[in-house]
């Protein structure tokens, strides 16, 4: 008797234009390669509420018999490029709280199948420009995007810009912290800052990873993070008051899921060192920093940042990756680095016309910078910061200080 071939379930896949249940895009982001802290619901739903007034969401979903197989995380809003006014698509987080590694989601050994769909619908949206910014350069995403579409001529009606953006130096944790620190050129330094910071009264580490425990570090990282930029006219990454809500919300969700790590150093029972840190994925990425001023001649931020590294040795973690920034003491520790990039694709009519406006200044911003020194570049980008946290009579007033 010949046997019956087995049934085999086809299950359809369709696409849509809406936000994702929060418990299945955490477990998508869990499964996924490009997986990160930066593509979570516990990031991004917050990043939305506090972002999000003036855009439209446009996240697209690929879904297989109902279940979430792919997610691409946009947004969409109208603004002016070269003078030219455009409807932009981007990632959720783009801009704000600086988020690398911005991608979309695929269930694993599904990239191409969920890319193709994300790609198919977005087209069939309304923009002039999709402005993909925070890829890592070698993301399957990345890829794909660069071989689709030409830089100068239309492939589909659409033409491709990129650039690099931002060096995300890390470090592999291979072997143990030890024999890790006998590498470090820093080491002995290190040894010395330790030995006479732990000799003083009240001094202390503690790691928040609780929502209750986050409450309390979140504040004082806060306060830590506004002292050490308030020297340099203020961060880019934590500005105002929308950004700082942002965070207490943000650690509370990341504490709810066991992913924050908040170091805090204290020194006389009081604060003087800060770490934002968020594992995912057997990787800690150090986010951000703080130190009280007063204490940066006994390298506080060193050795908080050298407890961090041996916690995450300790707990298994297979990397620390310092996120983006080319900070010298990032190169210091680190012993490799990725770089991310700017992927823009433009359309029709309104979106040519801006590109070539944009093109235009562009060139001439780019051509004044290159002819300048880096060291001039940096006082540059710092008097910005001054300005902008002093208000609209921040130049005055600096002219008038001695």
């Amino acid at each position: 008797m010949t046997q019956a071939a087995p049934v085999i379930e086809v299950k359809p896949i369709n696409t849509e234009v809406g936000p994702p249940g929060t418990d299945e895009w955490r477990a998508l982001n869990a499964r996924a390669r490009a997986g990160c802290m930066f593509l979570s619901p516990d990031w991004l739903e917050p990043w939305w509420k506090h972002f999000g007034g003036g855009r439209e969401l446009r996240t697209i979903c690929v879904r297989e018999g109902g279940r979430l197989i792919g997610i691409l995380p946009l947004f969409a809003e109208r603004i002016a490029l070269g003078g030219v006014p455009v409807t932009r698509i981007a990632f959720l987080g783009d801009g704000d709280t600086g988020c690398d590694y911005l991608d979309a989601l695929a269930e694993p050994g599904r990239e191409r199948e969920v890319l193709d769909h994300c790609l198919t619908a977005l087209m069939n949206l309304n923009w002039d420009l999709c402005d993909l910014d925070g890829l890592w350069r070698e993301s399957f995403t990345a890829g794909q995007i660069v071989s689709r579409f030409a830089p100068s001529r239309p492939t589909g009606g659409v033409v491709r810009d990129s650039r690099l953006r931002f060096v995300c130096p890390n470090l592999p944790l291979a072997g143990t912290y030890e024999s890790y620190l006998q590498g470090l050129s820093r080491r002995e330094n290190l040894k010395r800052r330790e030995k006479w910071l732990f000799r003083q009264p009240g001094v202390s580490i503690a790691c928040a990873r609780t929502p209750q425990e986050a409450t309390k570090a979140t504040e004082e990282f806060l306060e830590l993070h506004r002292a050490r930029w308030a020297v340099e006219g203020g961060s880019d990454g934590l500005s105002d008051a929308s950004h700082e809500a942002f965070h207490r919300e943000a650690a509370q969700r990341l504490a709810q899921i066991g992913g924050l790590r908040m170091y805090t150093l204290y020194a006389a029972r009081r604060p003087v060192a800060s770490v934002y840190g968020v594992v995912h994925g057997g990787k800690f990425n150090y986010y951000q920093s703080g130190y009280d001023p007063n204490w940066a001649s006994r390298s506080v931020g060193l050795v908080l940042l050298a407890k961090t590294v041996s916690d995450a040795f300790a707990e298994g973690h297979q990397e620390f990756d310092f996120l983006r920034g080319n900070e010298g003491y990032k190169g210091e520790w680190a012993r490799g680095e990725r770089w991310t990039i700017q992927l823009r694709l433009w359309r029709g009519i309104r979106g040519r016309t801006a590109r070539q406006a944009l093109s235009a200044s562009l060139f001439a911003r780019e051509t004044i910078k290159a002819a300048l020194p880096k060291d001039a570049l940096a006082a540059m980008r710092k008097a910005r910061r001054i300005l902008q946290a002093r208000g609209p009579k921040g130049l005055f007033k600096i002219l008038q200080e001695p």
